[in-house]
């Protein structure tokens, strides 16, 4: 009896964990893939303006949606199936604590946003920007209650409403902004789109925070009234607000970083490129075109390491159970799909960027500069699925020294390259980053001998099946251009079928030269059923 209600217990918590793993990847998604019809209403001077002012939040949000939960819910967590009397009590005051402590650091940053747009817009170099800043402001106020909600669910082993609460703040965000986008570009405004940023994130944020009144409505015996919580009267509310502030953004490192980098081009691109006499029309579209490349590089990144993520909970409970055996596997493992995969989705994205720019941005500009992004994304798989995996084994601080370190090596190439090579300087500076990110992360995890290193084969296997990749499709592509016009349908045909035969041949490569161990290709969903190892 003992034994099925544990396994029951287990598969409801692997049922939570899918559903939340499935509303991140679907969210991740939406965030990504709706700035391409933005792109296409506005134009890349409206792009430009909207890249500029949303990784003000960008940063708040991730901290909001992954880092303060995780960390609130583990407060939940460690403190149920107790019977002390005054322990929902007690939890309640915790949380109180914590979320005063959130209200006032998110709101502090908020009044911060609004009341110095100005300035901010000043350091941006575009003045222009000042109210699309400014709506940038109300987002922040809403991150109290979203990290409280999330947090709470999570810690109680329902995360129903987190995934709900996550995609619903997402469609609603993407539904808002593209309407303000449309109605902003009919009177002919691009500035004015770029104030959807903020509105859309303030109204998503609003419906996800209807989503958890709605459920607390309807489930509030499982924590108003419930008995079964103990917290230590002794422990001070300070090693809280630590938990809340510092591993808050220890658990987002892998999240923050691409973010960030965008964050970094916001406040140093444009002025860089008008300190060198292109006038400001002209580097807010140059800008505009450079930003296509991150919508491209985070859906990359998110369906690469969608994979690798499925270990990190196999990996923390082996690290707690000290099986070093099993711990060395999943962390191989989880390290060659995002070289693998990682190393596919950007030498497939640079092949086909010329025609993809085309499909997408309804022009080929930039596509040089794109390339280059492309593989961003490669490495950035790399780092954020280590980040990920530190994390399991509670060594997150080194994932953000390395971010630390990354950051600074980004500003620093965008200072020295962006006046003479302009936007490709803004890519080389950012490939250059994440290279050095990733290749240190590997570092890292070989130096904790939480991973033993590929072998020279392996190496060549895997350069072997990413040229042949690149050479089918860069062929293809060069014949179906002796028969097909230009324009965008002709772009469209292109990517899209190129895109589907350099993945197909990709994995029949793959399969065909064993890149994956047997149990790791078994492993990978759907494949090892379609395409199995012989013995």
């Amino acid at each position: 009896m003992e034994a099925d209600i544990k396994k029951q217990k287990q598969d409801a918590w692997i049922r939570g964990a899918l559903y939340l793993s499935l509303a991140a990847f679907l969210a991740k998604g939406l965030s990504a893939l709706y700035k391409i019809p933005y792109q296409n209403l506005t134009g890349d001077t409206g792009f430009y303006v909207y890249q500029q002012v949303y990784p003000l939040y960008g940063i708040a949000f991730v901290l909001g949606t992954y880092g303060f939960p995780i960390v609130i819910a583990k407060i939940v967590a460690e403190q149920r199936d107790s019977s002390k009397e005054n322990g929902t009590k007690l939890l309640q005051e915790r949380l109180l604590v914590i979320f005063g402590t959130l209200m006032v650091l998110h709101g502090s940053i908020g009044l911060f946003v609004i009341i110095f747009a100005e300035v901010i817009a000043s350091i941006m170099g575009d003045a222009k920007l000042i109210n699309a800043i400014r709506m940038m402001g109300l987002p922040f106020f809403l991150i109290p209650f979203l990290a409280i909600g999330r947090g709470v669910y999570q810690g109680l082993g329902n995360n129903v409403p987190t995934a709900i609460s996550q995609v619903v703040e997402q469609l609603v965000r993407v539904i808002v902004i593209l309407g303000i986008a449309w109605w902003a570009m009919a009177q002919g405004d691009p500035y004015l789109a770029g104030t959807s940023a903020g509105i859309g994130a303030f109204v998503g944020g609003i419906a996800a925070i209807l989503i958890f009144i709605f459920v607390l409505r309807k489930n509030n015996h499982i924590f108003l009234q419930s008995k079964k919580y103990r917290i230590s009267e002794s422990l001070p509310w300070k090693t809280d607000l630590k938990d809340i502030l510092i591993n808050g953004f220890f658990v987002s490192v892998s999240a923050l970083a691409l973010v960030i980098f965008q964050f970094i081009d916001s406040m140093t691109m444009f002025r860089l490129l008008v300190s060198e006499g292109v006038s400001p029309v002209e580097a807010a579209v140059a800008k505009g075109i450079y930003d296509r490349g991150w919508p491209l590089i985070q859906f990359g990144a998110v369906v690469t390491t969608v994979f690798s993520y499925g270990v990190v909970p196999v990996l923390a409970m082996a690290f707690k159970r000290r099986e070093r055996a099993l711990l060395l596997t999943n962390v191989g493992y989880a390290v060659k799909v995002s070289l693998i995969f990682g190393g596919a989705a950007a030498v497939g994205l640079a092949t086909i960027m010329p025609y993809l720019n085309g499909m997408m941005f309804m022009d080929r500009l930039g596509t040089g500069a794109l390339q280059i992004s492309a593989f961003v994304v490669l490495f950035g798989a790399l780092f954020m699925t280590i980040a990920a995996l530190l994390h399991a084994v509670n060594n997150a601080s080194l994932a953000a020294g390395v971010l630390m370190i990354g950051l600074t090596v980004k500003l620093v190439l965008n200072v020295a390259l962006i006046p003479t090579y302009g936007i490709t300087g803004g890519a080389g500076s950012s490939l250059i980053a994440f290279m050095l990110m990733g290749l240190a992360s590997l570092v890292i995890i070989k130096q904790l001998m939480l991973w033993t290193p590929l072998t020279f084969i392996f190496w060549l296997k895997w350069l072997l099946s990413l040229m042949s990749m690149f050479a089918v499709v860069w062929g293809y592509q060069w014949v179906l251009g002796q028969f097909l016009a230009t324009g965008r349908a002709f772009d469209t045909i292109i990517a899209l079928t190129g895109a589907v035969l350099g993945g197909f041949i990709y994995l029949i490569i793959i399969w065909k030269v064993k890149l994956f161990e047997k149990k790791e290709w078994e492993s990978v969903p759907k494949l090892g059923a379609i395409l199995p190892y012989k013995d």
